[in-house]
């Protein structure tokens, strides 16, 4: 198996691998948690990779890689790759040395997931991350005493340890948040206007980037969300919680948006090109909650839920317009 990820198998090591990963459906349904163990990497955290190959054939709950202990993947860092299998991707795990630095700059971690994937993972402090769809999360290897600072690009959900000594803050593009201890998610995809906050519990106090670090910000209460305006303002308005965090559980819902406007989400959902025949059917309102993978049965119902019709060929499904039945 190593020689498979690593792409130096022979042939017939290649054809009895693909057929091990396809001959049962949780293997198919987790094939993606497949962590890779390729040397240089030293031989115990090699060894811990693959006691950690299998609960995930067996079991793991969607969307959460597994993770090694934090005293074992000390001063690794993770990136992550994809190798398509008989037509099926597999998420792989690289670990790649980190040396230690010299001029007293704290080494990062970088967290990524691809399109179609969630990961959950604890920070070195003990806050809990669930990292959305299509999403990277950066932050230091050790946190500094003064401070608990993370860079999020896409969206993730922050179950924050409280420390009144060392506030958490997460950076987006043009936005700061900043909170001591609280649960709350932080939406910030490149194609949307505005990065977005909303609060479970707790509280978190909202501001532009520009802004002085000493500004007082906005606070953002529980069952609110937070964003800036046109001129960076921060803006405070009520959220729908059940909704806003419905994807933490495995769940995309849309209620009332333009098609236009939920292609995006679409996409980073189910790692499928959705297109429109008709651009006139952006306008189109979605109201759906979906779940699991785009079977073609998904894709009907949410064809027809539109009032249109689909068509599926690779990776590409096109909404048309329904043909009209002829009496």
């Amino acid at each position: 198996m190593e020689r498979f990820l690593a792409h130096q198998c022979d042939e017939s090591e290649r054809e009895t691998a693909e057929r091990w990963l396809l001959d049962k459906r949780v293997r198919r349904k987790h094939a993606r948690h497949l962590t890779s163990a390729w040397s240089p990497v030293p031989e115990e955290v090699r060894r811990e990779i693959w006691m950690r190959l299998l609960p995930p054939m067996t079991g793991i709950q969607r969307g959460t890689w597994p993770l090694m202990p934090a005293g074992v993947i000390a001063g690794w860092k993770i990136a992550v790759a994809a190798l398509a299998v008989g037509g099926l991707t597999l998420t792989l795990w690289k670990l790649h040395t980190r040396r230690p630095t010299t001029d007293g700059v704290t080494p990062m971690r970088i967290w990524t997931t691809l399109p179609a994937q969630r990961a959950s993972f604890r920070l070195p402090d003990g806050t809990k991350v669930i990292l959305s769809v299509a999403s990277t999360l950066r932050h230091p290897a050790v946190f500094t005493a003064a401070s608990r600072g993370v860079e999020l690009e896409g969206e993730a959900y922050f179950d924050v340890r409280p420390d009144a000594r060392r506030p958490f803050v997460v950076r987006s593009r043009n936005v700061v948040v900043e909170d001591l201890g609280t649960q709350f998610g932080m939406r910030a995809y490149p194609d949307e206007l505005s990065p977005s906050v909303v609060v479970r519990a707790g509280r978190v106090t909202l501001r532009s980037a520009s802004a002085s670090p000493q500004a007082a910000g906005q606070i953002v209460m529980p069952g609110q969300l937070g964003r800036l305006d046109a001129e960076d303002n921060p803006v405070v308005s009520q959220a729908d919680t059940s909704m806003d965090f419905a994807w933490t559980h495995g769940w995309l819902v849309f209620d009332g948006i333009p098609l236009r406007t939920a292609l995006p989400q679409l996409q980073r959902w189910f790692d499928l090109d959705f297109l429109l025949a008709d651009s006139m059917l952006g306008e189109m309102p979605v109201t759906a909650v979906l779940r699991d993978q785009p079977t073609a049965e998904m894709l009907e119902l949410l064809a027809k839920s539109l009032g249109m019709e689909q068509s599926r060929r690779g990776r590409k499904v096109t909404f048309h317009r329904a043909r009209k039945e002829s009496l």
